[in-house]
């Protein structure tokens, strides 16, 4: 387990190092970009994600 602080250093290494500026939807782990894992590349593994995230927060499409 890592202290909060060495957990947020990416975050905050994102939302203000101009060496990043304008980079959008990449992976990025401790400062450096990174490829997810396969897993995360799956569309039905998507879908059932946010069918569940919908269903546990009463979340409807035509509230969207």
């Amino acid at each position: 387990m890592i202290s909060p602080e060495k957990g947020a250093e990416t975050s905050i290494y994102l939302a203000s190092s101009p060496e990043v500026e304008g980079l959008s939807g990449r992976y990025f782990v401790k400062k450096a970009e990174a490829s997810s894992s396969d897993v995360s590349y799956d569309g039905r593994i998507a879908r059932r994600l946010w069918e569940v995230s919908a269903e546990l927060t009463n979340l409807r499409a035509e509230n969207l």
